[in-house]
């Protein structure tokens, strides 16, 4: 089971992700555009396919992560935020949105049914019923719960285990790990996909309480992965979960650091 990787196999993914959404989703409609930005775009990283593509290399593992990522853009993007007053999703008004949001999610069952693997289809099916639940459960709660570090931690990292235990499991599925390495592998999935999730929350706000408890829990998450990521390298000679987790650890901690306040060390004579 001894696999070699190669050191750039994040940009590998990453192309192979731009490749895949371009031969699947053709529609050049300004809505489903302006969604894909979010995920083609180089501030934004597809860590599902990263997760996907790191537990197993071939072009299937770069599909099933790419239609993941296609989920999470059509739930949490999209049909999540058909009440927004501002943004994207106001100007075009929730007809448009709904609409870009259901051709992106049948784009990523297209890229499903091209890794012809019943076990990875049922897996991502469930996840993505589970996923919808809990973003129907959000629609219409308190918005004041975002200044509330606890409720808005619990809240992230709810949302985003659905798919991110998806992602880790449809790779172990794909790569062919026998349990309880496939459990490994979801909690590695699940732990390094809602650590990016909570940092990406962190950096769309202002210095708070809240930022210093998303960005925290963060690099728990992400020391989390790296501790499951280093299981499955001893198992089965696998690095790339083990480089992909420590890349995001060192973006984490470059963050936080950034985001501490400077200490002066002058004295006065």
């Amino acid at each position: 089971m001894t696999d070699t990787h190669s050191m750039n196999f994040p940009e590998t993914v990453i192309a192979g992700v731009h490749a895949a959404v371009a031969s699947t989703l053709t529609c050049e409609a300004v809505p489903v555009r302006g969604a894909l930005r979010l995920l083609l775009s180089g501030q934004h990283t597809p860590i599902r396919a990263l997760v996907t593509g790191s537990l197993h290399a071939g072009q299937p593992g770069i599909d099933a992560g790419t239609a993941l990522d296609l989920i999470h853009i059509s739930l949490q993007q999209l049909h999540a935020h058909v009440d927004a007053t501002i943004g994207a999703s106001a100007l075009l008004g929730n007809a448009a949105t709904v609409l870009a949001g259901d051709y992106l999610t049948t784009g990523a069952f297209r890229l499903l049914v091209r890794c012809a693997d019943l076990q990875v289809l049922a897996l991502v099916s469930e996840a993505v019923n589970r996923a919808s639940e809990l973003e129907a459960a959000q629609l219409g709660r308190d918005p004041d719960a975002r200044d509330d570090p606890s409720r808005l931690l619990q809240t992230r990292q709810q949302l985003a285990a659905p798919l991110g235990e998806a992602a880790g499991a449809t790779g172990a599925t794909l790569a062919g790990y026998p349990e309880p390495l496939a459990g490994t592998a979801r909690r590695y999935g699940q732990y390094l996909v809602s650590s990016h999730v909570l940092q990406q929350e962190a950096d769309a706000m202002d210095i708070s309480e809240a930022r210093t408890a998303l960005q925290d829990a963060a690099l728990d998450l992400c020391r989390q992965a790296t501790r499951e990521a280093r299981a499955i390298a001893a198992a089965t000679g696998n690095g790339r979960p083990l480089e992909l987790a420590e890349l995001i650890a060192a973006s984490l901690g470059a963050k936080a650091s950034a985001c501490k306040p400077k200490i002066s060390t002058s004295t006065s004579s």
